[in-house]
């Protein structure tokens, strides 16, 4: 052996989505030659077309030459598993699962066995703990038959209908849209295909931009704010409806003077269109001061600041609405932009002042 070789190797055979424990429910990690091929006749006899049982047995195989070929003195073979719905779950039960078997023994090296570019993914988890020497990726040979094709397809495709991370998007998606379909057919069937349009282009934007993982974490670190979210989007619905509703019976108003009747809109004899607009930006920061109250936290300077502008700022849109519409003053605007000016400084002030108390009393 070479100046500089491992002593001790460990072969790694990662399960990434845990179809050991889902389909065998063998529990991992496995250590050990003869453990690793129970395990692997195991989980043949109940899903032989599976490239992990492939994976397994190939680390099995690749453990014994190396010891055969006395490349190093110490050789082991182990398998991890992550979980069924992949992604940080997978990684972090991996990452645990390698602690447990590095804790046990110590490994010059390692040698990563997968069945495809989804377990390859934990690489760099692995190298984090281990030095990696190679990486051995297992294709398994399939015959080009039209008949051998056409078996291998069907194979995917129930799949696809019958795993939970598939099936979800396969049956799941279209089953809503149909749903969907039908619904719009008997209560608006004049705007079936522009809501139907209009609902899938929203599931890909909130799906796009992981809007509903936001939506979750937001929920279980801050319920309070989710709710005020929800309530501030509604708000921002009403007044939106409202306010092109009423602009959309004008006649001769034109450019920015749509603008100005748009805001003065009014719902009833006192909230106007701006009043729901400037609530639904407030209430957000409202939720936010009350749940750092709650929680025995200092109100943050920015939402303060940002509090205090929304306040002046609706005056002025008040104001300058009105200009637009030809009932407003330009020197009352004059005076309430220099009063906001005044405002935010004297509060900016404030703000830095008790910043600086702040940090005295902690010194």
């Amino acid at each position: 052996m070479s100046r500089g070789a491992p002593r001790s190797i460990i072969v790694l055979c990662v399960d990434r989505d845990n179809d050991v424990g889902e389909v065998a429910g063998i529990q991992t990690p496995i250590v050990g030659e003869r453990a690793l091929e129970r395990a692997a006749v195991e989980f043949a006899a109940k899903r032989p077309e599976d490239s992990d049982v492939n994976a397994i047995f190939a680390a099995l195989k690749l453990c014994r030459e190396l010891k055969e070929q006395g490349i190093a003195s110490d050789v082991e073979v182990a398998l991890v598993a992550g979980h069924k719905d992949e992604g940080v779950k997978a990684d972090m039960r991996i990452s645990e699962e390698l602690d447990m078997v590095l804790s046990e023994r110590k490994f010059d090296a390692a040698v990563l066995v997968s069945d495809g570019p989804t377990d390859e993914l934990v690489l760099p988890l692995v190298q984090s703990k281990i030095p990696v020497l190679s990486v051995q990726r297992i294709v398994v040979q399939q015959s080009r038959g039209v008949e051998e094709s056409f078996i291998l397809f069907i194979r995917y495709v129930r799949k696809l209908f019958e795993e939970e991370k598939y099936k979800k998007y396969v049956l799941g998606v279209p089953g809503g849209l149909i749903a969907l379909y039908v619904l719009l057919s008997l209560l608006m069937p004049g705007y079936v295909w522009p809501m139907l349009v209009a609902a899938l282009g929203l599931a890909l934007l909130i799906k796009g931009f992981s809007i509903d993982e936001y939506v979750v974490k937001t929920y279980r670190t801050s319920p309070i704010l989710l709710t005020a979210l929800v309530a501030s989007a509604l708000i921002f619905l009403l007044a939106l409806a409202s306010g092109l509703g009423a602009v959309s019976t004008l006649s001769g108003a034109k450019g920015l003077e749509v603008l100005g009747y748009f805001l003065l809109t009014s719902l009833g004899e006192q909230v106007l269109v701006l009043d729901l607009l400037f609530a639904a930006a407030l209430i957000p920061l409202v939720a936010q001061a009350m749940e750092a109250a709650l929680g025995n936290k200092h109100v943050g300077a920015r939402e303060a600041i940002a509090t205090v502008l929304l306040t002046m700022l609706r005056q002025l849109m008040l104001e300058y609405a009105k200009l637009l519409v030809g009932a407003g003053s330009i020197l009352s605007l004059l005076l309430w932009i220099a009063l906001a000016i005044l405002v935010l400084a004297a509060v900016a002030a404030a703000l830095q002042l008790l910043g600086r108390l702040r940090t005295r009393e902690a010194r």
